[in-house]
This record gives structure tokens, C-alpha cells and sequence, in this order.
């Protein structure tokens, strides 16, 4: 039968792309642990990622937005943040287990033949599969348009995950990667805003990408809303807390955590901690180590990486 070898979690930041030399020297050494990240994936031999991640209203909006979406046949990246728009290679055959295996298990995956994701897949493949050497299993956490799933669901996701890895006939060697958070503060409008400034773009989210008339015209205004941030708010105190737990292996409590707590701690952006608590459901007996953690306001986000081993 397959094996889980091995699992990362990892924060992502456009900025890495758009500024990498504001992050400074802390900047340049989460880098570098992403670096011995993807060196030690390879020396563990994987031969598949699955890969948990969301999506920031570039697949999904408001017209039609699930809980969570696995890719099971083409899977593309949309090339935003100067991020090359990888065609990745997808392991249909362990992805079409791991929808059925939901199924089984009272977990009902949105599913696609031709998926997109955006950096919070692609930073992760920049960074730890940047040759597309190993297929992928993409899978997608509603993280942006409330209601959210909530933690204790993710959770369970990572259960199934682990479930159809352990029962997939096969003997590869598999490895988990989530990428989201930690504490970040996105410039997106709550989709309720009244403000006169934010209607055109809540008339997007709303309706879908198909009602952006003039596309790079609005790409090129939301990207501007970021790159403007020369710092944004990181609460340290907050990220070091989650990452206790973590490391404790303290799933119990973050189970607990609802989006009110999350997002008035650790921002909008922090409720991508979600695609952690994946990996913590599949990876319950596996020991974690945080091998980087720096708050790095000039990239907006806290960003930490944390190594799950045998």
C-alpha cells in the first residue's frame, strides 16, 4: 500500500514574487528553509504531493463557491504574481480514490477535470516541485467567502485524506504540503461593504470572473492594492500560539477555533490556517518541528514553516 513519508506546512505571501529583498534577512531565510524543504522532499523520495491550498477569487466566487475541490484529471495555474502558469502533471488515478474515499465517508468534494489555482497552490510548486518532477494532487479550501468550513471539518478532511492514502493501491511514497497564513490582513471587501469605493469589486465577487468586462484592467487594480502595502499588521503573539499548538500536537483546541476568533486575531488572511488543520487531520502521529517562523510585516504576513515527520 502507498505510504505518507513525509508533510510541510508553509506560509505564502505574493510579495516573495513581487519584492523578495523587503522581507530583508528574515526574508532570505525563510527562502532558504523552503530551499532544505524541497531538498529534503526529495531525499524522502516522494513520488506524489497532495497539495491543500485555497483559492483568492481567482476560480471561485460568490456565483458558485464549494467548501473544497479536488482536481482529479488537468490542473493549470492562473500565473498571477509573477508565478509561471504551471500545467502541473496530476496523479489522476490517487485523486479519483481520494473523491470516492469522501464519498464513502460523508465528505462530498466539489471535483474538476481542469482546474486552476492560483499562488496559494503555485508558490507552493515555485518552491518545493518547481521542475513539475512529481505529480500532484490538488485540493482547494473555501477560505475567502464566509461561511467557511469550519476547523473541525478540515480537520476531518485531513482524516479522509488519510484514509484513502492508507487504502490506495499503490506503492508509492506520498507527501502532504499546505500552504496558507499565518496571521495576514487581506484588501479584499467584505462582501456586505456599502462603501461606494469597494461596489465594483464586490460586483465581482459576487458574480464570477465572467463579469469582469475589462479583465486586465481589474487584475492589474487588485494587484495594485497589495503591491501598494509597503508593511501590513502581523500578530506575532497570536501566530506563536497557533504554532504551539501545532507543535504540540494540540489538535483538540484548534478544532475549536470559529472564523470570529480567527479573523479578529490573525486577520481575514489567517483563516488559510484552515489548510494547515488538513495536514494536522492526516498527519496526527507524525512529529512536527518549526523549522522557521518570523513575523515579516513587509510581506504582509507571518510566515513560518513546519516539517511533519515520522
Amino acid at each position: 500500500m502507498a505510504e505518507i513519508i513525509a508533510g510541510v506546512a508553509m506560509s505564502h505571501s505574493p510579495m516573495i514574487m513581487t519584492n523578495p529583498e523587503a522581507g530583508g534577512e528574515k526574508g532570505q531565510r525563510f527562502i532558504s528553509t523552503a530551499n532544505d524543504m524541497n531538498k529534503w522532499l526529495k531525499k524522502e523520495g516522494a513520488d506524489v504531493l497532495i497539495l491543500v491550498s485555497d483559492d483568492h477569487f481567482n476560480s471561485y466566487f460568490y456565483d458558485h463557491m464549494p467548501s473544497f475541490t479536488i482536481g482529479i484529471n488537468e490542473c493549470e495555474g492562473w500565473g498571477d504574481w509573477k508565478l509561471p502558469k504551471y500545467k502541473m502533471p496530476i496523479q489522476t488515478d490517487l485523486a479519483e480514490h481520494i473523491l470516492n474515499t469522501g464519498l464513502e465517508n460523508n465528505l462530498d468534494f466539489a471535483f474538476s477535470m481542469k482546474m486552476k489555482v492560483d499562488h496559494g497552490h503555485t508558490q507552493s510548486i515555485y518552491f518545493l516541485n518547481e521542475d513539475l518532477e512529481v505529480p500532484v494532487v490538488p485540493i482547494a479550501v473555501n477560505t475567502s467567502a464566509p461561511p467557511l468550513p469550519t476547523m473541525d471539518r478540515c480537520f476531518q478532511l485531513g482524516e479522509v485524506l488519510r484514509k484513502a492514502i492508507d487504502s490506495w493501491d499503490s506503492e508509492k511514497k506520498v507527501a502532504l504540503v499546505a500552504s496558507g497564513g499565518i496571521s495576514h490582513w487581506v484588501p479584499i471587501p467584505k462582501i456586505d461593504s456599502a462603501k461606494p469605493e469597494d461596489q465594483q469589486l464586490v460586483h465581482v465577487l459576487k458574480n464570477g470572473r465572467q463579469e469582469i468586462e475589462q479583465l486586465d484592467e481589474y487584475l492589474t487594480a487588485r494587484e495594485t492594492r497589495v503591491t501598494s502595502l509597503v508593511s501590513g499588521p502581523v500578530n506575532e503573539e497570536w501566530d506563536r500560539e497557533f504554532l504551539r499548538l501545532v507543535a504540540s500536537g494540540d489538535s483538540s483546541a484548534l478544532r475549536k477555533w470559529n472564523s470570529d476568533y480567527i479573523e479578529e486575531n490573525g486577520g481575514n488572511g489567517g483563516q488559510e490556517i484552515r489548510n494547515w488543520l488538513v495536514l494536522l487531520g492526516a498527519l496526527q502521529d507524525y512529529k512536527t518541528n518549526v523549522v522557521f517562523y518570523e513575523p515579516i510585516p513587509e510581506w504582509v504576513t507571518g510566515m513560518a514553516i513546519v516539517q511533519f515527520q515520522r
